[in-house]
C-alpha cells in the first residue's frame, strides 16, 4: 500500500543531491547514489510503500513509466506535463489519502494533499525526520548487548542463602574435601615473607 509520496527533485534539490550538472550520464549517478541513500534511510518496510516521482525530461532510456530500486517504486511522468500534475493523480487516486504522507516544498503538491486530507511534510521536514531515525538505529546498534538483557540481581535473597548454606552445611567433614585441604600449599605468615625478601636482598 502506497503510503509515502515523494516529490523526487524537489527532495534532491533539497537535500544538496542535485549539484551541478554535468552531463545526463553523471545526473542519473547521482540519482542513483540519491535513491540508494533514501532507500537506506527508509528500510525495506517503509520502502516497499514509498513512490518516488521524477519529470519525464531526464528519464532513463528504454525503461517503463515505473520501476522499482531496492523496494521503492521509481515513477517518472511520462505522459502528464509534469511532475506535479502526476502527483496530484497519485494523491486523487489514492483510496485512502488519510494514511498518505506527501513530501513536497511545492505549494501546489501540499494544497493538493491537503484537499484530501493527506499529511504533507516539506522536503527538508522528512530528510530531518529519516535522520533522526537512523540516528536512533545508530545509537541502539551501539549499545552494549549487556544493556539489552534483564539485569541479575547482584545477591541471593535471603531464601536461596539459607538453602546453599544448609546443601553445604557438612563440606567440610567431606573426607575427599580434607584430603585435598591437605595437599594445598599453607598461607606464609607475615613473618615467614619478611624471611624471604631477607634471603632475596642478600643474594642481590
Amino acid at each position: 500500500m502506497l503510503r509515502i509520496l515523494i516529490d523526487g527533485y524537489n527532495l534532491m534539490y533539497a537535500v544538496g543531491a542535485l549539484g551541478e550538472r554535468r552531463g545526463p550520464d553523471a545526473f542519473r549517478r547521482k540519482r542513483t547514489r540519491f535513491l540508494n541513500d533514501l532507500a537506506a534511510r527508509l528500510g525495506a518496510d517503509r520502502a516497499a510503500e514509498t513512490t518516488i516521482v521524477f519529470d519525464a525530461a531526464s528519464a532513463p532510456e528504454h525503461l517503463p513509466q515505473e520501476q522499482f530500486h531496492n523496494g521503492l517504486s521509481v515513477v517518472y511522468a511520462i505522459g502528464h506535463d509534469s511532475a506535479d500534475a502526476c502527483i496530484e493523480r497519485i494523491i486523487s487516486a489514492h483510496s485512502t489519502p488519510k494514511q498518505l504522507t506527501v513530501v513536497s516544498t511545492d505549494h501546489r503538491i501540499r494544497l493538493a494533499a491537503k484537499r484530501r486530507r493527506s499529511a504533507a511534510l516539506t522536503a527538508d521536514e522528512f530528510w530531518s525526520r529519516l535522520d533522526d531515525d537512523l540516528k536512533r538505529v545508530q545509537r541502539r546498534l551501539a549499545a552494549p548487548i549487556a544493556d539489552n538483557q534483564p539485569e541479575r540481581p547482584e545477591f541471593s535473597t535471603p531464601e536461596e542463602t539459607r538453602r546453599w548454606l544448609a546443601a553445604f552445611a557438612d563440606v567440610e567433614q567431606d573426607p575427599e574435601v580434607l584430603a585435598e585441604l591437605k595437599k594445598s600449599r599453607p598461607i606464609l605468615t607475615d613473618d615467614e615473607i619478611r624471611q624471604i625478601e631477607r634471603e632475596v636482598e642478600l643474594e642481590d
